[in-house]
Order: C-alpha cells, then sequence, then structure tokens
C-alpha cells in the first residue's frame, strides 16, 4: 500500500494526524511517551584485530537516522517516541569466554534489563541468541541473519528473517546445483562449523535434499572452540577430503574461516573442487568473498573461482551491462540512501563499491526501522506486547533493499520469495574486482541467472 505512509518510496515517512486516545502504559517498555527498542549490533570492527576488514558504515548511526526521521519529522507511533537503545556485542570472543555466551549475555541485556519491546539486528547475530531472545515468549528480534526454519517455527512469528531460512538455502543449493548437473557423478562433502545452529541447517536443508536427490554427502565438522575463527579440524577434514576424492564441497562456514579452509587444501594438493555456496555467513556478498584474496592470496582466490552461489542477492548487478535496465539501484534503497545522507550530512555511498557494503547496509537499516515501526503503528494506539507480537507474526509484504518479492505470514517468516545463481570470478571478467591493487587484479560475485519464485 504506497499510499501507507510508512511504505511511500519518495520519503522514509510522512507525518500522521494526531490520535484522539488517552496514550497509556500498556506493558514493560511501553508507556504513555515511549516505546523501548534495542539495537542489538555486533562489532564488525572487531574483525580488524586478526586482519579482516568489513567496511559496512556506521551500523549504530544508520538505525539512529532511521529511528530519529520516525520521532523528529513523523510524529512517532500514535505520538509515541521511539526510546532506541544499543546493546553492543563482540564479533570475536576468546579471553576465556564463548562467543555464544557473550551474545546470551547481550540478549538479556535487551530483554530483562532493558525491556524491549522490539529488537533489531543489522549486523549478523549469530548462535544460540536469537532464540533467547525470541523464545523467550515475549521479545520479538528482526534480522538480517538467516535463520533455520526450525528456530523460525519454534519462535513462534517472534523471530523474522529477512534472508532466506539458511536450511532452505543449503536445499535451493543443492537443487539448482543438480539441475546444472554439478552433482552427476561427483563425490560430495560439506564442511561446517560447529557455530550453533549450522550444523542443524546442514542437516535439514542439505543432508535431507541430497538423500532425496539419491546422492551420498560426507560430513567433515570443523570447531571453533568458542569463537568466530573456526580451523580446529581443518586439517583432518581437508585429508579425508583427499581420501574420498572429493569433487563437490559446500563449505558452510563464516568469511574469516573460509580462507583457512581454502588454504589447506591447496597445501594439501587437493584438485580444485566444484564450490557451492550459499548467503549463509554472507558468503554471497562481495565483501566476503574479498577474504579470500586478502586473507588467501591470488592462490586461494583462483582456487575458488568459479564458486556457484544461490541467495536472494543483488550482489554484482551493477557490473553488468544492463543494470539500469534490471532496476539498480532500486527505489527503496535509493529512497533510503538519500534520507540517511539528508538527516546526517554524509556524501551517499556509491552502490557500485565493490570494497564497501555501505550503501546495501542503509539500506538494511532502514528496513529494519520501517518493519518495526509498521510493526508497532499495526498493533495499535495502546498495544501490550503480545499485540505487537501477533502483528509481526502476520506482517505480510514489506519493502527489502532490491525490492525482491516477499511475504511474511503465520507459519512463514522468512521474507524473500525469490533467489538467483551468482558465481564467484578471479579475476573478475565485469571490471574492477574487489581487493584489485594497482596491476593486480580483483575478485568479484556476479549474476549468472534470473530470479526464481522457490516458494
Amino acid at each position: 500500500d504506497r499510499g501507507d505512509r510508512f511504505q511511500r518510496l519518495e520519503l522514509f515517512c510522512h507525518p500522521g494526524e494526531a490520535t484522539t486516545s488517552t496514550l497509556r502504559a500498556t506493558d514493560e517498555g511501553i508507556t504513555a511517551e515511549a516505546i523501548r527498542i534495542v539495537h542489538l549490533r555486533t562489532r564488525l570492527e572487531d574483525y580488524e584485530q586478526i586482519g579482516f576488514e568489513f567496511p559496512v558504515g556506521d551500523t549504530a548511526e544508520m538505525v539512529e537516522a532511521f529511528v530519529g526521521i520516525v520521532n523528529e519529522e513523523c510524529g512517532g507511533v500514535y505520538g509515541r517516541r521511539l526510546d532506541l537503545r544499543l546493546v553492543e556485542v563482540t564479533a570475536l570472543g576468546g579471553g576465556g569466554v564463548d562467543i555464544d555466551t557473550l551474545r546470551s549475555a547481550a540478549c538479556l541485556e535487551a530483554t530483562d534489563d532493558l525491556g524491549a519491546v522490539l529488537v533489531l539486528d543489522l549486523t549478523g547475530l549469530q548462535g544460540s541468541a536469537p532464540l533467547c531472545l525470541a523464545d523467550t515468549g515475549k521479545t520479538p528480534l528482526i534480522t538480517t541473519e538467516p535463520r533455520s526454519s526450525d528456530d523460525l517455527r519454534t519462535a513462534r512469528g517472534r523471530l523474522l528473517a529477512t534472508a532466506v531460512a539458511s536450511d532452505t538455502q543449503l536445499e535451493l543449493a543443492a537443487r539448482s546445483a543438480e539441475a546444472r548437473s554439478l552433482l552427476t557423478g561427483a563425490t560430495i562433502a560439506v564442511v561446517v562449523s560447529d557455530t550453533p545452529g549450522q550444523s542443524e541447517a546442514v542437516s535439514d536443508g542439505l543432508l535431507e535434499t541430497m538423500e532425496d536427490l539419491g546422492y551420498d554427502i560426507q560430513v567433515h565438522p570443523i570447531g571453533c572452540e568458542g569463537t568466530t575463527t573456526c580451523r580446529v579440524g581443518i586439517q583432518a577434514a581437508v585429508e579425508r577430503m583427499i581420501g574420498d576424492r572429493s569433487t563437490v564441497v559446500f563449505p558452510v562456514l563464516n568469511a574469516v574461516s573460509l580462507p583457512g579452509l581454502l588454504t589447506e587444501m591447496i597445501r594439501q594438493g587437493m584438485p580444485k573442487p566444484v564450490f557451492i555456496q550459499t548467503g549463509l555467513n554472507g558468503q554471497s556478498g562481495d565483501l566476503a568473498a574479498a577474504q579470500v584474496l586478502a586473507y588467501g592470496g591470488p592462490e586461494a582466490a583462483t582456487y575458488y573461482d568459479g564458486t556457484f552461489i544461490v541467495d536472494a542477492a543483488d550482489t554484482g548487478t551493477w557490473r553488468l551491462p544492463d543494470a539500469a535496465g534490471q532496476g539498480f539501484p532500486d527505489p527503496f534503497s535509493r529512497m533510503c540512501n538519500a534520507e540517511y545522507s539528508r538527516v546526517t550530512g554524509r556524501p551517499v555511498a556509491d552502490p557500485t563499491d565493490p570494497t564497501s557494503a555501505a550503501h546495501k547496509t542503509v539500506a538494511d537499516a532502514c528496513a529494519l526501522v520501517r518493519i518495526a515501526v509498521r510493526t508497532l503503528r499495526d498493533a495499535g494506539v495502546n498495544p501490550r506486547q503480545a499485540d505487537v507480537n501477533w502483528v509481526l507474526y502476520r506482517l505480510d509484504e514489506v519493502d527489502l533493499p532490491g525490492m525482491l518479492p516477499t511475504s511474511s505470514a503465520r507459519r512463514k517468516n522468512d521474507l524473500p520469495d525469490v533467489v538467483r545463481n551468482l558465481e564467484y570470478q578471479y579475476p573478475c571478467r565485469f571490471g574492477r574486482g574487489t581487493g584489485a591493487t594497482d596491476d593486480a587484479p580483483g575478485g568479484c560475485i556476479v549474476p549468472t541467472g534470473e530470479w526464481h519464485d522457490f516458494r
């Protein structure tokens, strides 16, 4: 409904008429003056301590900017201001404390200490913490991180993901690879970290699909020792893959762990397999793929060249000859970035800069805040927490970066309804690649297929 003041494409929101009802406190976090929401931010800048870099922009400022527009220009929600609080958690873990424990502590701070009515996650909160939030029976989480279908069901509508469910992504990747004959006659392996939720997604999404398609697949677990750098058992996993003569590999690892797997495969002389990826761990984005070249060097990037990827991502669309014809950048992302620039004074980020995800991240922040505001508005003038939860459970269509077809309803809480095939290239055959320096080439991810509906 483009007539809705929170769903227009020329501005983030429009002022609404003042309510004639008396505003009153109804529940924890909901007073007559404000509704409390929490931005739970993973400090991606911590990765710089171990040599990795993910330039996504100032994510705290992004959320603050759009909440500020709601409060200062659009009258809040029925006159209530959004009381935004920030909770941060390290991206690394270590120091004798398990990363999942730190994430769960941040979850408890948001719910028990701050009494959040809604929690927003823009930076990929992994592990069991999302269910610490959503499975409390109280506070919903809106996240950009893929979660499993089982997690989404367990949360009973209190967990909404702007990404395709993790097990669904793996199923779609397997079926797309089968359709392209990439699995025919292959010896197939999956390398998966012990990050909570990852092995479950592999079991439900990949192993069951492979069994249905009539393929055997060997699973090689990798330990993370309570951190986000997963390398325990990589040497043994590669030895087993060489012994099995694996020719297709699904690497379900995060961006700081994948280069270590590739360099170990090269070190042991494993013949180059076909790699099949998804959007899990951000692996369909240029920034994650760039770590292969940055950490593993040209040899690892060459080894990874040709990786087949399936996700609801428009990575590299701007590189195609008819980028404008494919609607890039889309009207929603343009509006979000223009509004962010207007209120912060920052220049609009370049959507064609492969070394920065700031343009996309601004649009992600814009989408999360819009979803939150629409949920709070539709919950009524004097909502209780249960009203907010119920509205989020049956939200229906929303705008996402790329303006992908989306839907949200009971028992369907991952938003995108379409995916496409992409490919990692090194050297990039479509202009200057990520990580290119002077005359040295860089890599890139580009679309290789049209969008297709999978619902």
